[in-house]
C-alpha cells in the first residue's frame, strides 16, 4: 500500500485530542513500580541543611513516562519536619476530567523509629476547577499518624485516554510535506520544597523524533538519551521554588524540561515558526475568503471620504456587535440544539447567524478590514499572563491569543475587538508588550506587540468631604477607571448583576479606607460601554478619621491610602518584578475643617523620582478647606532582580510621604487657645 498523505490539520487536531482525551482505547498491562528503599540517613535526618526551619523536605521524586503505553508514573517521599509540615499529609492529585485516569494510588506513613503505616482510608474526588467543558479534579486523601520525623510517601500512575494519531506512531507510512510538533512532556523540575534527589525519564515513541529543551537547571545539565532509548534527567539538591508578591508567571521561572515530538521537514526553531504561520494563515485565510456581503456590509457602514481612522473605529465597533458565545454561560447540548447553534465555518457565516466564538470575530474584523481596503493580518501572541513565548519551546499552545494587525501608512493598528468592553486602538494587557508570530499569505515574521502605556491605565478619585469636630469624617467620591483600570473590571465584574456591580465597587473603595468607613454607591456606571470610563460615585463615612489630642485634631489627608499596604517591604528579592501593566494613580481630595478650626501644621510638598516611576503628593489650605494633590505613576510593569532596592526606596517614599498628618488646632474668638 502507498503511503498516505497526511493534512497539516490532522497534525494539529491530534495536539488538541491529547489535550482534551476524547477517546478511551484498551489499556495495556503495566507492571508495578517499585519504591526505592528509605536510607538511614533519610530516616535520622532533623532539618534541612540548606534551609533550618522548613516545614519539610522533598527527599526523593521520580516521573516515569512512556508514551507507548501512554502513562506516567509519580512517586513522591517527603519527610515531615515540624509541624507545619504536617500538612503534607493532605494529598491532593490534580487531573483534568476526560483527559486523564488517575490509578494505583499507594501511599504510607513511616514513623520516626522506621515502621510503616500503610494507608488503607478513603480517595475523595474534589473539583479544583470548572471552566466551561473542562472540568480538573483531584483525588484527595489524608495520610495517617503523620508527626515530626515521619516520612510521606506515595505513587499514582496517570494514564490518558486518548492515544496517539497514527501519524505518530506510524510516520513510515505516511508523506509528509508538512512540519508540526507535539508536546509529550513538561517535567516541572523545581518544587515548593527543597528537592534533595528528582529523577525524570521517559520512553519515546519509536522511529519519532524527539526533541527537548530546558530552563534553569543546576549547571545548565540537561537530560540525555540512555542506552534503551529513553531519555533521562537525574538532579540533585534542587531550591525550593519561592513565590513572591509581583513575581512574573510560575512558568516563566521554574526550572523546567519541555520534550516534544517533531514531524516533517524539521530544520530548527526559526524554521518550525515559520512554516507553522504558512500553515495556520492558510486556516485564517479559508476563513476570512473573500465575500461580497461582507463588502455589501462595509458599504453601508462607512464613507468612501471618510478619515482612515474613523473607518476603522466604525468597522471595529460594527465587529463588537457580534453576539460573542464564548463569554457566554455554558450551555447543554440541548439548549444549543433547541437554539439551533451551528458552527461557522467563514465570515459569512458570522454575518449571517450573528454569532461567533472564540478569535472568530476577530477574523470577521479582519475580513471588514480588507474589504475597506486596508491591510489586515492576523497576530497570534503567548499571552503573558500565563507565559511568556520560548522560541526554543516547538509548542503552538503557547500562542494563546489573537489579534489582528492593522498597517496605515507608517503606523501599525494592534486590535482585539472579540475582547469584550476593549476600546479602539487598545490591548488587553495580556496581549500587550508580548510576543508572538503574524501570519499572512507574505510570509511569518516574529513580532512584538506594543508596549503598554501608564497612560491608558488610569485611576481618578476625587472627594469633597467634611470633618466634624469629634475628627468624623463624610461627604461625597468620585472614582474614574480611564482604558485598562475600565476594561479589567468590566471584565471581572462582566457576569454580575446589578446588586454585584454594586458590591464590587463599594468594596474596592472601602478597602483602601480605614476600618469602619461605610461606602454607599450612589449612581449607576455604564457597565458597557467600552468607549467610556467606567464612573462610579459614592457617599462615604469614616468614624474617628481625626485623631484628637486635647485642642487639636491629627489627621492624615491621604484618606485613600490609611489602610494601604505598601509593597516591597522584604530586603531581599529571588524574581523579577511584574506588574501587570504600567497605571497612574490621581487623587484629588478637598476637606472642609470643622468650625471652630484652624491649620496648625501642613507638611511640605514631596516628590521622588526615577526614570520609570514618579510620586508627588502637595496640601495646602484655602480659605478654611484642606487640598490635597496625589500622583503615583509607575511607568514600568517588569524589573530586574537589580532593580528591586530601587523600587524599595520608592515604595519607602511613597509611604512616607502619604503617611505625613495635618495638625489642626481649636480657636476661640479667632485666637488659637
Amino acid at each position: 500500500m502507498p503511503p498516505t498523505r497526511v493534512a497539516p490539520a490532522l497534525l494539529f487536531l491530534n495536539s488538541f485530542l491529547l489535550a482534551v482525551g476524547l477517546a478511551l482505547p484498551a489499556q495495556a498491562k503495566d507492571e508495578k513500580y517499585v519504591w526505592p528503599p528509605i536510607t538511614p540517613e533519610e530516616l535520622a535526618m532533623k532539618d534541612d541543611p540548606t534551609n533550618p526551619g522548613a516545614p519539610a523536605i522533598l527527599l526523593f521524586r521520580e516521573e516515569q513516562g512512556d508514551d507507548e503505553k501512554r502513562y506516567v508514573v509519580h512517586f513522591y517521599r517527603i519527610k515531615v519536619l515540624t509541624d507545619e509540615g504536617k500538612k503534607y499529609a493532605d494529598v491532593q492529585i490534580p487531573y483534568l476530567e476526560g483527559a486523564v485516569e488517575v490509578e494505583e494510588i499507594r501511599a504510607c506513613t513511616v514513623r520516626p523509629d522506621g515502621s510503616a503505616v500503610d494507608f488503607q482510608g478513603q480517595i475523595f474526588d474534589r473539583v479544583v476547577v470548572k471552566a466551561k467543558k473542562l472540568r480538573f479534579l483531584a483525588k484527595a486523601f489524608t495520610l495517617p499518624e503523620v508527626q515530626r520525623g515521619s516520612i510521606i510517601q506515595y505513587s499514582y500512575r496517570s494514564r490518558w485516554k486518548q492515544d496517539f494519531a497514527d501519524v505518530w506512531k506510524h510516520p513510515q507510512n505516511y508523506i509528509i510535506d508538512q512540519v508540526a510538533s507535539l508536546p509529550t512532556a513538561h517535567w516541572n523540575v523545581q518544587h515548593e520544597l527543597f528537592t534533595r534527589r528528582a529523577r525524570f525519564s521517559l520512553r519515546p515513541l519509536p522511529g519519532v523524533r524527539l526533541e527537548w529543551v530546558w530552563m534553569g537547571l543546576p549547571n545548565d545539565h540537561g537530560p540525555s538519551r540512555q542506552p534503551d532509548g529513553t531519555v533521562q534527567l537525574e538532579v540533585e539538591n534542587v531550591p525550593a521554588f519561592q513565590e513572591e508578591e509581583f513575581m512574573p508567571p510560575e512558568s516563566a521561572l521554574k526550572s523546567c524540561v519541555d520534550l516534544f515530538y517533531v514531524l516533517g521537514l524539521f530544520g530548527g526553531a526559526e524554521s518550525f515558526w515559520g512554516k507553522v504561520g504558512n500553515q495556520r494563515a492558510e486556516i485564517f485565510e479559508k476563513f476570512i475568503g473573500d465575500f461580497k456581503s461582507i463588502k455589501r456590509l462595509v458599504a453601508v457602514t462607512v464613507k468612501p471620504d471618510e478619515n482612515v481612522e474613523s473607518k476603522l473605529r466604525k468597522l471595529y465597533l460594527r465587529a463588537q456587535q457580534i453576539r460573542y458565545l464564548s463569554y457566554e454561560a455554558l450551555k447543554t447540548e440541548k439548549e444549543t440544539k433547541r437554539e439551533g447553534l451551528k458552527e461557522n465555518k467563514n465570515v459569512e457565516d458570522v454575518l449571517e447567524r450573528g454569532y461567533a466564538a472564540a478569535n472568530q470575530i476577530n477574523l470577521f474584523f479582519a475580513a471588514l478590514a480588507r474589504a475597506a481596503g486596508f491591510d489586515a493580518c492576523v497576530v497570534e501572541v503567548a499571552a503573558r499572563g500565563r507565559g511568556f513565548f520560548r522560541k526554543q519551546v516547538l509548542d503552538v499552545s503557547q500562542l494563546s491569543a489573537l489579534v489582528i494587525r492593522v498597517k496605515v501608512g507608517a503606523k501599525d493598528y494592534y486590535l482585539d475587538p472579540a475582547t469584550r468592553f476593549c476600546p479602539f486602538e487598545f490591548l488587553p494587557w495580556e496581549e500587550s508588550g508580548t510576543q508572538g508570530l503574524r501570519v499572512d499569505k507574505s510570509g511569518t515574521v516574529f513580532v512584538t506587540t506594543p508596549q503598554p502605556s501608564s497612560a491608558e491605565a488610569l485611576l481618578v478619585r476625587k472627594a469633597t468631604l467634611q470633618l466634624d469636630r469629634e475628627g468624623n469624617l463624610q461627604g461625597e467620591v468620585q472614582v474614574t477607571f480611564t482604558g485598562q483600570e475600565g476594561l479589567q473590571r468590566r471584565l471581572q465584574n462582566r457576569e454580575a448583576d446589578e446588586a454585584g456591580h454594586r458590591k464590587a465597587l463599594e468594596d474596592e473603595v472601602k478597602e483602601h479606607l480605614p476600618a469602619g468607613s461605610t461606602v454607599e454607591l450612589t449612581n449607576q456606571p455604564n457597565w458597557e460601554g467600552p468607549e467610556e470610563p467606567l464612573r462610579a460615585e459614592f457617599h462615604l463615612k469614616t468614624p474617628n478619621f481625626g485623631s484628637s489630642t486635647g485642642r487639636r485634631l491629627l489627621l492624615p489627608l491621604a484618606v485613600f491610602q490609611a489602610n494601604t499596604k505598601y509593597p516591597f517591604q522584604t530586603t531581599k528579592r529571588v524574581h523579577p518584578i511584574y506588574f501587570s501593566y504600567p497605571f497612574q494613580t490621581l487623587d484629588d481630595i478637598t476637606l472642609e475643617v470643622p468650625k471652630g478650626y484652624e491649620v496648625e501644621s501642613l507638611p511640605a510638598p514631596r516628590s521622588k523620582e526615577f526614570p520609570f516611576c514618579r510620586y508627588e503628593i502637595s496640601r495646602r489650605s484655602e480659605g478654611g478647606k484642606l487640598r490635597l494633590e496625589r500622583r503615583l505613576v509607575m511607568a514600568g510593569y517588569f524589573f530586574r532582580v537589580e532593580g528591586y532596592s530601587a523600587l524599595r526606596v520608592f515604595y519607602d517614599a511613597v509611604r512616607a510621604g502619604d503617611e505625613e498628618q495635618v495638625v489642626l488646632k481649636a480657636v476661640e474668638g479667632g485666637q488659637a487657645k
